[in-house]
């Protein structure tokens, strides 16, 4: 477990899972230009055309497929020990954070920062939306082409999920059944520490944050394509990954669903953006 020092910087910039919406793919790229500068990054080749088709209760299915194949396959070749990804849709983060799991002997809490679940299987999902379907995937249900090219599946009790607000009944259906561990925005608002007491009843000391944009609040950042109200506040989303990475070792960060602001001095984008290319 973490024997090399070798870090991978990914840029994938996946849309095709939020279905005929582009805004995450130039919400990656103004990431990457904005407050990434400098910083090299392994790049997988994600097609703009608009041709897709539903396939196994997947839009976009065959281009999904095709890019999570040049992702595993950068992966291979870097064989990392952490990893920064800059991603399009948040469906994006399952490789990396499949591979680390792996990698760590599922010795890995992963911390879901979103205002969605993220928890349908193909079957239940409304919308056949790949970017509903992550965590539910490195879960182990998906298919089964998906799921060979997952490095490993995670149990239910490494995730931690926070800021939830926007669920299907099938995903709640989901959570109670496999009693996932909640943080709630309000509640984390008021007690930042709760998500900190919650992540050391784990025993991991290893974490990885998925930040998927929209579990900030859209009267702060509205720059999410689907924004909920209700979220967390920049500050405290700040604070919280601060303490985060200061209380245990961040083997991966990944940040995901930005739709493009056109502004170049968020704070807080800066923040996250330089704790990714520092891990």
């Amino acid at each position: 477990m973490l024997e090399s020092d070798a870090k991978l910087n990914l840029f994938y910039p996946q849309w095709q899972g939020s279905g005929p919406d582009k805004s995450t793919y130039h919400g990656a790229h103004e990431l990457r230009k904005f407050y990434c500068q400098g910083t090299s990054f392994a790049k997988v080749d994600v097609s703009t055309a608009d041709t897709c088709v539903v396939k196994n209760d997947i839009y976009c299915y065959d281009q999904i497929l095709t890019q999570m194949n040049a992702a595993r396959r950068i992966i291979d070749m870097a064989e990392p020990n952490r990893i920064f990804t800059i991603g399009g849709g948040c469906d994006a983060g399952i490789l990396p954070i499949s591979y680390l799991n792996r990698l760590l002997e599922g010795k890995l809490t992963l911390i879901w920062f979103d205002a969605h679940g993220d928890l349908n299987s193909p079957q239940s999902s409304p919308s056949g939306h790949f970017y509903g379907m992550p965590v539910r995937t490195l879960l182990g249900d998906s298919d089964s082409e998906i799921s060979d090219l997952l490095y490993s599946i995670l149990e239910p009790d490494q995730l931690v999920m926070v800021g939830l607000r926007d669920l299907d009944p099938a995903e709640t259906e989901f959570i109670d059944k496999q009693q996932l561990s909640l943080c709630q925005a309000g509640d984390l608002e008021t007690d930042p520490g709760l998500l900190l007491e919650v992540i050391k009843d784990k025993a991991n000391k290893h974490i990885y944050i998925h930040l998927d944009l929209d579990v900030l609040d859209p009267s702060e950042f509205p720059y999410p394509p689907i924004p909920v109200p209700g979220g967390l506040s920049m500050s405290t989303l700040q604070h919280l990954v601060e303490s985060l990475s200061e209380e245990f070792f961040l083997a991966g960060l990944g940040i995901f669903e930005y739709s493009p602001s056109g502004k170049a001095g968020l704070n807080l984008l800066r923040m996250l953006c330089n704790l990714g290319i520092n891990l």
